[in-house]
């Protein structure tokens, strides 16, 4: 898989991390090695990160910590890093171990890492320090980076919605909608799973994890945004904490949603 491809998917693939929580580990025992099935069962079993799907001896799919990670070509660029400062091969890897030690297999490195999560892409590093100072200039820095993320979307006609082809317009030639579109576009574009006006910390992964390396107020910033502390922002405390007009932004989440 090419890396441009690879981390273009990042979003959708960690919706999916903990799919199947219910779904019990079954014995490999169970497990037919020669089954007869027309159609696949397991084409449309979503698993998510770190496994895979198998077919019983009855032909019912099932998730499975995955046996063996695809194989890497020794990129750099495959490497992520943990939220215990750890570096791991690739998304997979980490995943499955991950998989592994919460259900306490032997294979389990380590069983701290059944809580272990991405916390950045590429190899663990010395990140340089937030300062105050940073953290003050954050909204800013942040509604100007993606004003240009924005920008480049809609000339690859991908940001899917023609309201926010019509907002970026706008936004063009007002400095005030450059800053208060493209953060409200964002959190519309995280509020995925599920889709109640609130972003988790979950959610926010594929908006910290490509940027931490290289800008590491992002995530205290953001964790910061959850006044009341219930592992949720809401879109009241997104465009406080970054700093937009309450009546404006709520006028346009209304348009949009």
């Amino acid at each position: 898989m090419k890396k441009e491809n690879y981390w273009d998917e990042l979003e959708t693939l960690l919706e999916n991390i903990d799919e199947q929580i219910t779904e019990p580990i079954k014995d490999s025992k169970l497990v037919s090695t020669t089954p007869v099935i027309q159609n696949n069962p397991c084409e449309d079993y979503i698993c998510g990160w770190g496994k895979e799907c198998i077919i019983d001896k009855k032909g019912e799919p099932f998730c499975e910590c995955i046996s063996k990670c695809p194989l890497m070509d020794d990129d750099p660029l495959d490497q992520v890093c943990s939220n215990m400062n750890q570096t791991f091969l690739s998304l997979c890897e980490l995943y499955r171990e991950r998989c592994l030690c919460k259900h306490k297999f032997k294979e389990c490195k380590n069983k701290v890492n059944a809580k272990v999560h991405l916390e950045y892409l590429g190899a663990c590093k010395k990140l340089d320090p937030c300062t105050d100072e940073l953290m003050v200039q954050f909204p800013t820095r942040m509604a100007d980076w993606l004003f240009q993320v924005m920008r480049e979307m809609k000339k690859r006609r991908e940001l899917h919605n023609l309201e926010w082809e019509e907002l970026i317009v706008e936004a063009e030639s007002d400095d005030e909608k450059k800053h208060v579109y493209p953060v409200i576009w964002k959190f519309c574009d995280l509020d995925i799973k599920p889709h109640d006006k609130h972003v988790s910390h979950h959610e926010l992964i594929p908006i910290t994890a490509p940027v931490i390396p290289m800008e590491s107020c992002i995530k205290p910033f953001l964790e910061n945004c959850d006044i009341n502390n219930d592992g949720n922002i809401s879109i009241k405390e997104w465009g406080k904490c970054l700093g937009l007009k309450e009546g404006l932004y709520i006028y346009i989440i209304q348009l949009i949603i």
